[in-house]
């Protein structure tokens, strides 16, 4: 999520938009575009977890960037949001539930629908 928010939030960047801090990133890498993380990689939960949370973390983070191309940016951040308020799961599974029913709940079906294709895309549902 919060490569999500960074990349929304954050520094203007100079790379295309799935690279999260280009402007840090160029002092410790060497190719280009120069990104600490990218929201666009083709991990796969659970097939993909390697129990450090940045690496995991961009499974999720795919499936943000997915919903947020699908539904744009104001729908998207706002089920996004909304889908965490007294979330109290533990896993990217019942996180990617709560947000499907967030959607439904603010949007109704069509949107739920792109929502939970974004996380079945990457495994999580």
């Amino acid at each position: 999520m919060s490569d999500v928010v960074a990349r929304r939030l954050g520094v203007p960047e100079r790379e295309p938009l799935p690279c999260v801090a280009d402007w840090d990133a160029t002092s410790y890498t060497s190719t280009v575009p120069h990104c600490l993380r990218r929201v666009d990689t083709n991990l796969l939960y659970p097939d993909d977890l390697d129990g450090e949370v940045h690496d995991d973390g961009r499974i999720w983070s795919r499936a943000l960037w997915d919903i947020r191309q699908s539904l744009g940016n104001v729908r998207a951040d706002t089920i996004i949001l909304k889908g965490q308020i007294d979330f109290s799961g533990t896993t990217m599974t019942d996180l990617a539930t709560s947000t499907v029913a967030t959607a439904q709940n603010l949007y109704g079906n069509a949107v739920a629908a792109k929502v939970r294709s974004a996380f079945e895309e990457r495994g999580i549902l």
